[in-house]
C-alpha cells in the first residue's frame, strides 16, 4: 500500500529539482552541483549500483556519463526542455524498480544511459553560458565519480538482497521527496 501511495504521489505532483547553491567559481559550482541535487545524486549512484547489479562492466556507466554530458551540449545550445523534470524523475522510477525487482535489473540498467541525457540536459540548461566549459568539466569529473561509487556499492549490495530492496525503496523515497518539496 506505501509503494502505491507513493507512485501515485508521483504521478500527480509537480517536479520542484532546483539545486542550491551556485555561488562559486563556474569549476566549483559544477563540482557540487551533482551532490546537491538529491535527484541527479540518487540516479548517478543508482545507475552505478544497477551496472554492478546486472553483472555489468564499466562500459554502461562510461556510456551514461558521455550522455550525460552529450544532454549537456544540448541544453547548453538548446536552453530547457519541456518535461525535462519528469524524464529525470522518471529515471529515479526505473532505478526504484530494478532494484525492487531483481528479474528486470538488466533490462532497466540498459535505460540509464538515455535518462542521463535528460540529466545533462538540466545540467547544460542551468549553467550559466560564459561558464558552460569549466562548469561541465567539474559536473563531469563528480559524475563519474559517483558512478563508480555506485558502482562498487552495487557489488556489495548483490550480496544481500533484502537490503538492495531497502536501497530501492530508500530511492523512491527520495523521489517523493522531490516531488513533494
Amino acid at each position: 500500500m506505501k509503494k502505491t501511495i507513493a507512485l501515485v504521489l508521483l504521478l500527480i505532483a509537480m517536479p520542484a529539482l532546483a539545486h542550491p547553491g551556485h555561488d562559486g567559481s563556474p569549476l566549483q559550482d559544477g563540482l557540487l552541483h551533482p551532490l546537491t541535487g538529491l535527484d541527479h545524486l540518487l540516479m548517478l549512484l543508482g545507475t552505478g549500483m544497477l551496472c554492478a547489479l546486472s553483472r555489468r562492466n564499466l562500459v554502461l556507466p562510461a556510456l551514461t556519463l558521455a550522455l550525460m554530458f552529450c544532454g549537456a551540449l544540448l541544453g547548453h545550445m538548446l536552453g530547457d526542455l519541456v518535461g525535462v523534470e519528469s524524464m529525470i524523475l522518471g529515471s529515479l522510477l526505473v532505478i526504484s524498480a530494478a532494484l525492487l525487482m531483481p528479474p528486470r535489473q538488466s533490462l532497466l540498467a540498459m535505460a540509464m544511459p538515455l535518462f542521463a541525457l535528460f540529466h545533462g540536459w538540466a545540467h547544460g540548461a542551468e549553467a550559466s553560458p560564459d561558464a558552460f566549459w569549466l562548469f561541465s568539466v567539474g559536473f563531469t569529473l563528480v559524475s563519474g565519480l559517483l558512478l563508480m561509487a555506485g558502482f562498487v556499492a552495487g557489488w556489495l549490495l548483490a550480496r544481500h538482497p533484502r537490503l538492495q530492496k531497502a536501497v530501492g525503496g530508500g530511492v523512491l523515497a527520495g523521489s517523493a521527496m522531490l516531488m513533494l518539496g
